[in-house]
């Protein structure tokens, strides 16, 4: 629900009246007061570092992860050139490393990535894992937890929970200092203090602000300040990169290199990593600035799709039971297979490769024949199955239109998105393609989008895997190069309005001090598919609060978001509560944030109050003449990728602490 006047809350209201901004009759609301809470400062409106020495970006991703760090010497004179580190595994060196950390019974971090790993196969075989946790692929709950919040739980491979912030404090504090660990042992005579530092991090672009604000949280207790982060869009760092790239460009079936995205460019960035897929459309300004075109769009399309279908296939094989009792017996064996097939995806050939081959532990060989008392090597051939699979000795082989079925369902989506999106007016005019993010390196991706789309332009950087990491460095270099964004969102606060006969439900309609109130009215700030310029001005509401003696000198409001482009009622089906709103409404808010938004005689305020009018209805509304009101001014923003917020005293236009908590 909204503020509502018919609900009843943990701490005490104090009333407000808010002009309806579409009508000229009147909105009430309360502001509930923070009794005792101690406030905290913005974590979005922070002033951007301008002398940093190094900008240094974490990519955390789904399935890998990695950073990457350029002095600002150095892109002054070359853009790309940024240092990626090089983690070490069997094969030799790659830039990234799985999303996989084991966590000792102290609750520290004992490895990383292919050591994470290795060091968790040890502890199994030596029968010592059982205080440990091992998680892998954990990024995805961001995205699929509705209530996400700081008390959100988490569960390891072998379903041992601790708290998630807390699990992604740890992998980000380990990742900060692996890399401040790099920059001590280089041979440079420059000493890092941590104000020099611009840190990313990348998020995906149809991430909720819940998720980000979560991440800036997590990144904050792992030790990165707030104060010196920013969060980087995962497809906008891509755009970043490949500006500066001669690309290898797919026309029609025929490869070229040239430079495909000068000053006027519009194309789709098609962001397909191991967890989500982020859909947007930008285009290059004559200044080189990027700006958005349509709202982020995508979904759960990424390369752990494919692993969830060879997984199926496994249990189709060996069975359930079989699959189950090796996950639960033997998990680092499953982990084993899960890699090997990780590398698979990566050096798929579609036409040339006629099957791929999965080497089998030994355990699953012996747990089939315990349970089904058949060896697997013969029952296989009496079912269906040996039509896409045999094996021969260990391993496993799988034909090519098995594995490439794998493929279909997910393609189907990518495609027919792709597809709606290219068919709506404003990107109906789109010839070019970025396709990037680690699942853009399969050739079964790449080959499917190119036969699809022939008269695309398809963009396919070599190193496409690490166009979002050497982006987001390039985007804490210079965060003006994003120019605008489209909401993907609604967003405002729930309010009560002046119920009207024929337009509000009855079911709507609360009487206060005499006079018909309608509940639940969505007030909003934005809407879905608005071009927000970063950082500038917005049209501002005005509130106000009646002030007793006893009132709180914080106070705060429910902030929604629906999916719909005009939300009624904060309770329809499209609305959900993404947070709060705190405002302290006495004392003055860190200069630093005045200066980022340059407010001048021509900013508007929507709906000033005035005249007997607005004496009467503050008097019926709070009952007492005397009361005294105090009146702010609120609106909505984008400051870099994260929504933000400024308040201010309607009167002397002095800027209040205020903060937007979408975790509480």
């Amino acid at each position: 629900m909204g503020n509502c006047i018919t609900k009843q809350r943990n701490h005490g209201y104090v009333d407000t009246y808010i002009p309806n901004p579409d009508d000229p009759d009147e909105i009430y609301s309360r502001i509930g007061e923070v009794n005792g809470t101690p406030f905290a400062e913005s974590l979005v409106f922070q002033t951007p570092i301008k002398n940093h020495i190094l900008v240094a970006a974490i990519d955390f991703g789904t399935s890998f992860s990695g950073y990457a760090y350029s002095f600002r010497h150095d892109y002054e004179r070359d853009k790309l050139k940024i240092y990626t580190n090089m983690w070490a595994h069997n094969s030799g060196l790659s830039a990234k490393a799985p999303s996989a950390v084991l966590i000792g019974p102290d609750r520290q971090v004992k490895a990383f990535g292919y050591e994470a790993h290795r060091k968790y196969n040890e502890l199994i075989e030596r029968e010592e894992d059982m205080d440990h946790l091992y998680f892998e692929k954990f990024k995805m709950i961001l995205f699929t937890t509705e209530n996400l919040n700081n008390k959100t739980f988490i569960r390891d491979i072998s379903g041992k929970e601790m708290l998630a912030i807390e699990m992604f404090a740890l992998v980000l504090g380990y990742l900060r200092n692996h890399l401040m660990q790099r920059l001590e042992n280089r041979d440079t005579n420059v000493i890092l203090e941590e104000n020099m530092i611009q840190w990313v991090l990348t998020v995906p672009a149809i991430w909720s602000e819940k998720a980000k604000q979560f991440m800036r949280y997590a990144a904050a207790k792992g030790g990165i300040p707030s104060k010196h982060l920013i969060l980087a869009l995962e497809p906008e760092g891509a755009s970043l990169y490949c500006i500066y790239l001669p690309q290898c460009i797919t026309t029609q079936g025929k490869q070229m290199n040239e430079n495909a995205l000068e000053n006027g460019t519009k194309y789709i960035v098609l962001d397909i990593g191991g967890g989500t897929v982020d859909v947007t459309a930008h285009e290059i300004q004559r200044d080189g600035t990027l700006q958005e075109l349509y709202q982020a769009t995508g979904g759960c399309w990424g390369g752990s799709t494919i692993d969830l279908e060879f997984q199926g296939l496994l249990c189709t094989i060996f069975g359930s039971d079989v699959i189950s009792k090796i996950n639960d017996e033997h998990p680092n064996e499953m982990i084993d297979i899960l890699l090997d097939f990780e590398m698979i995806k990566r050096s798929y050939e579609p036409g040339v490769t006629s099957h791929i081959s999965i080497k089998c532990p030994s355990c699953l060989f012996e747990v089939y024949e315990k349970i089904h008392g058949v060896s697997i090597r013969e029952d296989v051939n009496n079912t269906c199955t040996g039509e896409k699979v045999k094996f021969v000795r260990d391993k496993l082989l799988i034909y090519a239109d098995t594995y490439e079925g794998f493929y279909t369902k997910t393609l189907n989506k990518l495609v027919n998105h792709l597809r709606q999106l290219l068919h709506l007016d404003t990107l109906s005019d789109i010839s070019t393609l970025l396709l990037v993010g680690g699942f853009a390196e399969s050739k079964v991706i790449k080959d499917s989008i190119v036969t699809n789309f022939p008269l695309l332009r398809v963009i396919n950087p070599d190193d496409c895997s690490l166009a979002v990491l050497k982006g987001a460095v390039l985007y804490g270099h210079d965060q003006k190069a994003i120019r605008s964004r489209i909401c993907k969102c609604s967003y405002g606060i729930g309010t009560h309005a002046n119920f009207k006969e024929g337009i509000h439900p009855e079911t709507k309609k609360h009487i206060v001090n005499g006079i018909e109130i309608c509940d639940d009215i969505f007030d909003i700030h934005m809407n879905l598919g608005e071009r927000v310029e970063i950082g500038q001005p917005r049209l501002e509401k005005i509130y106000h609060r009646r002030v007793r003696p006893d009132s709180s000198n914080t106070a705060s409001l429910y902030v929604y978001a629906s999916t719909s482009k005009s939300p009624m009622f904060v309770t329809d089906d499209s609305c959900n509560v993404l947070g709060c709103l705190f405002i302290e409404l006495s004392g003055v808010k860190d200069k630093n944030v005045q200066s980022e938004l340059s407010w001048d005689k021509d900013t508007k305020v929507q709906s000033e109050l005035s005249g007997d009018k607005d004496k009467k209805v503050q008097s019926a509304l709070s009952g007492d003449t005397d009361t005294a009101v105090q009146s702010v001014l609120v609106s909505f923003h984008y400051v870099g990728t994260e929504l933000g917020v400024i308040v201010r005293v309607a009167k002397t236009g002095i800027v209040l602490g205020a903060k937007f908590d979408f975790l509480c």
